[in-house]
């Protein structure tokens, strides 16, 4: 069958088939090479054209950048306030079940652990370190390898991070001796101290309160003696496990079939929190303005690539307008313009995108400056696949419309078109003295009002964009910000504030001599004291009534819903409505801290009388941070009587808060605390030992206090730590300097595309009116005049540019950013003072660009541009 003829019909079909394949090779061909000859032509025009490309992908790239290296940040943030990347562990766990569960081919990577003890060396100032044995997986997964030297491998070795280094006063030198005391029973007075020898160290991870000290398996095993803890409340030989998976989806239920799968029912692993989806979304939530700003973006391309082609369709219209005569389709015009942007596009999209991360590379430090580690760049192909994607819609979208105008033009139409709104009407113009510079001018501009419109768009939206940001910035009040951080230019903490367990009040890093040393100072000017200590109190019934009307059961579940320590607070709770003993705290403050904390915000019922609470029979009551309650807070009663070590106060008011006062408190602790007077404490505890001290200095003599403080720290108390004023506004103004980076660097880019295109839109409009300009030189116009129209033409769109802007800003900044800058650390401010910086600036841009235009068309003769085609 298969070698019988063709019959001729089905000849006559191939032959047509084989016709129109060759004829639609050639159509193509001839659009490549219409393409490519347009595309040499029109240098000058494809130079702005990619120049407008260029800048789109470069802001599309650094937003990218900057949005994923956000997110590789935080997460890395969220992963070291947990204190480990593994997706979950185990913190009582035997080695037969590790090497069970290190087989399950679910696990990608696993680390191990064995406790020893806590050291506990006075000069580690109470600070948690835990004596350990780790893998090297473990010790990474903590953040807690060594950077410099290695893991312990003799028996005798030990690594440790440089912030334990210092308190113990151990230089970072491979071979030093370290000395740690320690205790095998955690009930025991009997103290163990062992010697070791400096084989690593690394960077601490200050987002925990925990420091690491590795020793080798061998001393582990030794000084365990086959104790495995979980016994009795000790922890010498306990053993732990860290598991990550191939990813971090379902970790949960990953956990209960690598588990089930394993036989065991025995052992508890806990998910890291900074895998959980809350923890991601609020991530991206971070990121979210920098996905935002991409809308800003595109609307920033997509002006200026739009009125590039518009204009560059506006020029060539009798091209494509013979083109159709010559039997070219609409469709084929639109894929010869289509072809063009291409062209353009793989010029401008590489070199945006590169000029994109280098910028991204430069902001990144200043975007993260606020947190502790080195900030982390991410290199995701999202970054350069989203922004190329991005850019090349953005410049697809933009030719839609010159696309359109280009198919639909007829050949007739082609020879008439002038570039002005054909819905514009003629108007006779008359004028008693004739017609004026300016006049034309202005009538010039409404010959195409759509691209008129569109330059003093880009324009405005620039500026006001930086009005926003500028005044959104300066709104940031570091008073606010100080008042919750710190309250005097120094304050001075015991060691034992910081960590995990509280403050103990036994603890006596501020000694007397330094608090003399202090005062003794010329520049010294006032000071405030901070006692502070656990009492087991009975609440009254008042504030028994007081706390079960405000924790009513929507609140419980609410609290419940988001706390891990929820069962243990509310243990506490319920002893307290019960009527039992429950830990309450009382402080003892005076001067600085005093002042600050009865200021006017901080007053939630009751008044303050300094001379009555001076006189020891009054006390101050802490309540809640939120004021969402609706009658009395869950206190203590404003003038109830309590009564503390037999002595009798009465509660003067009930304040909010403050940081720098209650920092260091029991951590999630059920608590109402107490402040009374700083002499009535020390009556009632003669041998208290200070909390917390703060002063103030002369401004002069603000660096010679600082250096006496860090040498006594150095010499005499390692974990003394100390918050100095002025360190706290250099980081309050790096993070608002973080905060402004990305929006000084959208609006400066948006208003360089506003300019650009106004530069093209002049440069355009001059070059198509060659003849035009020839035509009235030739009836009389001179050069000066015509100079001086070009000019006026600039200064208008200067003008109705900075009107716009000068409107638009006073209404964003005095309406959006008012509301903005109503809560947190912000005072309002209304400024516009980056439209005054860039008026003077515009106005020179609207003069210097006609005149360059015009000194570019002088070049040609008035006969010559009379010769030119119409």
């Amino acid at each position: 069958m298969s070698n019988q003829p063709l019959s001729p019909y089905a000849q006559c079909a191939r032959m047509n088939r084989k016709g129109m394949i060759e004829t639609m090779k050639e159509q193509k061909s001839m659009i490549r090479t219409l393409t490519g000859r347009s595309f040499k032509k029109n240098k000058s025009r494809n130079l702005v054209a990619v120049l407008a490309i260029t800048m789109t992908a470069m802001m599309f790239t650094t937003l990218f950048t900057l949005a994923q290296s956000l997110s590789k940040n935080l997460t890395e943030m969220y992963l070291r306030q947990t204190g480990t990347k593994a997706h979950t562990t185990a913190k009582q766990i035997t080695d037969e079940q590790i090497e069970l569960l290190a087989a399950h081919p679910d696990v990608k990577s696993c680390g191990r652990s064995i406790v020893l003890g806590l050291a506990e060396n006075k000069r580690l100032g109470g600070r948690q370190v835990e004596i350990r044995y780790a893998d090297d997986q473990y010790a990474k997964d903590d953040f807690a390898y060594p950077e410099a030297g290695h893991m312990p491998e003799q028996k005798t070795e030990i690594a440790l991070d440089t912030s334990t280094l210092q308190q113990l006063g151990i230089p970072q030198e491979l071979g030093a001796a370290v000395t740690l005391e320690w205790r095998k029973d955690l009930f025991s007075d009997q103290v163990t101290s062992s010697t070791f020898t400096l084989c690593g160290w690394w960077e601490r991870n200050h987002s925990v309160y925990a420091s690491m000290a590795w020793v080798s398996e061998e001393f582990v095993l030794e000084a365990c003696g086959g104790a495995e803890g979980s016994y009795e409340g000790q922890i010498l030989g306990q053993r732990m496990m860290g598991i990550t998976y191939a990813d971090s989806k379902n970790i949960e239920e990953k956990t209960e079939r690598l588990l089930s799968e394993s036989g065991i029912s025995d052992v508890e692993f806990h998910t890291n929190l900074a895998y959980d989806p809350e923890m991601q979304y609020n991530a991206f939530m971070e990121t979210l303005p920098m996905y935002a700003g991409m809308v800003l973006v595109f609307l920033a391309g997509y002006l200026i690539i739009f009125n590039v082609f518009q204009i560059s369709v506006a020029s060539d219209i009798q091209f494509y307008g013979k083109l159709k005569t010559l039997g070219m389709q609409t469709k084929q015009i639109k894929k010869l313009i289509y072809g063009q942007s291409s062209r353009l596009s793989l010029l401008g999209i590489p070199c945006g995108l590169i000029l994109g991360y280098i910028l991204g590379i430069l902001l990144i430090p200043a975007l993260i400056a606020s947190q502790d580690a080195k900030p982390v760049l991410s290199a995701n192909p999202v970054i350069f696949i989203g922004s190329a994607l991005f850019t090349w819609i953005t410049v697809m979208i933009s030719c839609l419309l010159p696309a359109r105008l280009a198919g639909k033009v007829s050949p007739i139409e082609a020879l008439r078109y002038t570039d002005t709104d054909t819905e514009v009407k003629r108007q006779v113009k008359k004028s008693k003295n004739g017609a004026s510079l300016a006049n034309m001018a202005w009538s010039n501009l409404g010959r195409n009002r759509k691209r008129t419109i569109l330059v003093l768009g880009s324009l405005t939206l620039g500026l006001v964009l930086m009005s926003y940001f500028y005044a959104k910035n300066a709104s940031f009040d570091v008073e606010k910000y100080l008042i919750d951080m710190c309250v005097a230019d120094f304050q001075i903490d015991d060691a034992t504030n910081q960590t995990s367990g509280g403050y103990d009040p036994e603890s006596n890093t501020i000694k007397q001599e330094l608090v003399e040393q202090i005062t003794g100072m010329e520049s010294f000017e006032a000071s405030g004291r901070l006692y502070s200590r656990q009492v087991p109190m009975a609440l009254s019934e008042h504030t028994r009534e007081n706390l079960s009307s405000y924790y009513n059961q929507e609140r419980l579940d609410d609290f419940a819903s988001f706390d891990l320590t929820f069962p243990q607070w509310k243990e506490e709770y319920d002893r307290a409505l019960d009527g039992k003993d429950v830990p309450v705290t009382v402080y003892g403050a005076d001067g600085l801290i005093l002042d600050a904390a009865v200021g006017g915000p901080y007053i939630i019922s009751g008044t303050f009388d300094a001379e009555k609470f001076a006189s020891g029979n009054y006390a101050l009551a802490i309540g809640p941070e939120a004021r969402d309650f609706d009658t009395n807070p869950p206190a203590w009663t404003v003038g109830e009587s309590v009564s503390i070590e037999g002595r009798e106060f009465t509660v003067m008011a009930v304040l909010a808060p403050l940081v720098p006062m209650t920092e260091g408190r029991r951590a999630n602790a059920f608590d109402l605390p107490l402040i009374l007077s700083a002499d009535a404490y020390t009556q009632i505890w003669p041998d208290s030992n200070l909390q917390k001290y703060y002063f103030n200095t002369a401004d002069a003599g603000i660096e010679d206090a600082f250096s006496m403080l860090t040498e006594y720290q150095q010499n005499n108390a390692p974990g003394m730590n100390l918050v100095f004023r002025e360190s706290l506004v250099q980081q309050y103004e790096a993070e608002t300097r973080s905060s402004a980076v990305m929006g000084y660097a959208i609006s400066v880019i948006i208003a360089l595309v506003g300019v650009l295109n106004f530069v093209n839109s002049m440069v355009t409009a001059i070059i198509s009116r060659k003849r035009e300009f020839a035509m009235i030189q030739s009836i009389g116009m001179t050069k000066r005049q015509l100079r001086s129209m070009l000019t006026f033409e600039g200064l208008y769109y200067a003008g109705l540019t900075l009107a716009a802007s000068y409107l638009c800003g006073s209404i964003v900044v005095g309406v959006i950013v008012r509301a903005i800058t109503s809560v947190g650390y912000s005072t309002f401010r209304f400024t516009l003072l980056p439209l005054l910086i860039c008026t003077p600036i515009l106005i020179g841009l609207a003069v210097l660009i006609p005149y360059l235009c015009f000194k570019n068309l002088e070049k040609q003769s008035v006969v010559e541009r009379l010769r030119m085609e119409a």
